[in-house]
């Protein structure tokens, strides 16, 4: 018999020891009997106890080994200085990404057992919802972009105009269920109209090295570095003249379908869409048929190459009678300030290649890039073919220390990360920048003209910027309300808050 069950037998017959010697023997019998009944019972109830133990013991490990691995499984909430050391530490073309952690680009760890099932995340300014294994998330999307400007010195006195304009108010929501589907709806407020911009459903795939994307709706174009990066992540205030002179009629957006494949140290795309998502379907739509591919041959902690390439063909619908042909180098709310050709009239079809080289070396970058566009008239209306050249090489670097914001997966621009955000009582991020741009429409009627672009961006936090620009101008126009030589400057000042 065990120690404890000989204990609770003794305890037991203490109390009987004194009765039983003031007893007869028959009464000692029966005491005897009642004793070794309640002996027994007391076994029966000690052998289902420790048959219950037993039962439970493989429960208590498990449980104890899942607490285990998800206390070793759950992030370690970093300090700054874990921070700076780790952003500091991203090798060149990853200094824009979210960390691993981050739920709509890549799985979180698990949640202990007794957290909610889901999670609440503002860190990044507006809520994030998570669920408890990461696998699914959604958060809001938003972006103010309010502008104020001025030009001068134009020989035009209508061109020196000044005012103030929301470059962009937007909202909306993405998310992911799963590795593989992710969704997006956003909708946007410019030049006084509202309209859809990213709204569509993506699939993704990875098989073996690389990672396959289908995305179907409504979604930004695939075309050049900076027609390719989103209007908020731009080192200037608006996209370089290469990327604005030779876009498709379409423009930016493009309702159809994109494919994508990321490879270690490229990506290439190909997107078909028609015409924009509010059409009213009183004609075919036009089609533009996409593709860009990138490549970076040489990485390392420090430096990034890049070298890219795109081009597309577009089909014009029969119902279009004409399509403008124009640049604007003054600023987007200076519509007066282009480089233009005339209108062409019956247009049948157009075309385009461009071509991308730049790099990232610590805090320092330069890009550059190329363009042609051309554009064909029905046989009908004579076939008349109106071209453009453009051209633009940008440069810059953070004063403060930040990795230019080059994400080497798409090859393209995000918003940086800075090292000593506001909130956290430091100075946020200083960039300084400088761009050339160049615009040769041919033809008769065909325009000339440049422009040179001073800019600084003081980044309070990764999602809040203030952005002065200031660009000085030229136009040769052979045609138009503005025709001939004509010089001048734009001051744009900007606030952005994009979340």
């Amino acid at each position: 018999m065990s120690l404890h069950k000989a204990a609770t037998a003794a305890l037991l017959l203490l109390p009987a020891i004194p009765a039983a010697a003031q007893t007869t023997p028959a009464s000692m019998e029966q005491l005897v009997r009642d004793q070794a009944a309640a002996l027994a019972a007391q076994q029966a109830r000690i052998d289902a106890l420790e048959r219950r133990l037993a039962a439970l013991e493989p429960v208590v490990q498990h449980t104890a080994s899942t607490a285990a691995e998800v206390a070793k499984a759950k992030p370690v909430v970093e300090t700054r200085l874990d921070r700076l050391e780790r952003l500091r530490a991203l090798p060149a073309g990853n200094a824009a990404l979210r960390p691993a952690s981050d739920p709509l680009t890549a799985p979180s760890p698990s949640q202990a057992a007794n957290e909610p099932d889901e999670t609440f995340d503002w860190a990044k300014g507006l809520p994030q919802i998570t669920s408890a294994d990461g696998r699914s998330a959604m958060r809001l999307r938003g972006r103010m972009l309010f502008d104020t400007t001025t030009s001068f010195g134009s020989g035009f006195d209508r061109r020196n105009i000044t005012g103030t304009k929301a470059r962009a108010i937007r909202l909306g929501v993405e998310g992911k269920l799963g590795d593989m589907i992710g969704y997006q709806v956003e909708f946007d407020l410019t030049d006084n109209q509202a309209a859809l911009r990213g709204a569509y459903l993506s699939f993704t795939k990875k098989w073996g090295a690389n990672t396959y994307e289908l995305s179907l709706g409504n979604r930004l174009t695939d075309r050049s570095m900076e027609g390719a990066s989103s209007s908020d992540s731009q080192p200037f205030l608006e996209r370089n003249a290469t990327a604005l002179a030779t876009a498709p009629r379409k423009g930016s957006f493009g309702l159809g379908a994109m494919a994508r494949v990321y490879g270690k140290t490229w990506h290439a795309a190909v997107q078909l869409d028609g015409n924009e998502a509010s059409t009213n379907g009183s004609f075919d739509d036009s089609t533009t048929l996409t593709g860009r591919v990138h490549w970076n041959p040489w990485r390392n902690k420090d430096a990034i190459v890049h070298l890219g390439a795109w081009g597309y063909r577009e089909d014009f619908s029969s119902g279009l009678a004409s399509i403008p042909l124009s640049t604007r180098i003054g600023g987007r709310f200076n519509e007066l300030i282009t480089i233009q050709a005339s209108n062409l009239l019956s247009p049948d079809h157009g075309e385009a290649f461009g071509l991308e080289l730049g790099g990232v070396y610590k805090s320092f970058w330069m890009f550059g890039e190329y363009g042609e566009r051309d554009v064909w008239a029905r046989e009908s209306a004579g076939g008349r073919q109106v071209g453009v050249r453009a051209g633009s090489i940008g440069t810059g670097y953070y004063l403060t220390g930040e990795k230019p914001p080059y994400v080497a997966r798409g090859g393209v621009w995000s918003k940086p990360r800075v090292l000593n955000p506001v909130t956290d009582g430091g100075w946020g991020a200083l960039e300084i920048a400088a761009r050339y741009d160049r615009v040769s429409y041919s033809g008769l009627l065909g325009g000339d003209g440049y422009s040179t672009t001073l800019g600084l961006n003081w980044y309070l936090l990764d999602w809040v910027r203030l952005t002065p620009n200031w660009i000085h101008w030229r136009t040769e126009n052979r045609a138009g309300a503005y025709a001939g030589t004509d010089t001048g400057d734009t001051l744009v000042g900007r606030v952005a808050v994009s979340f």
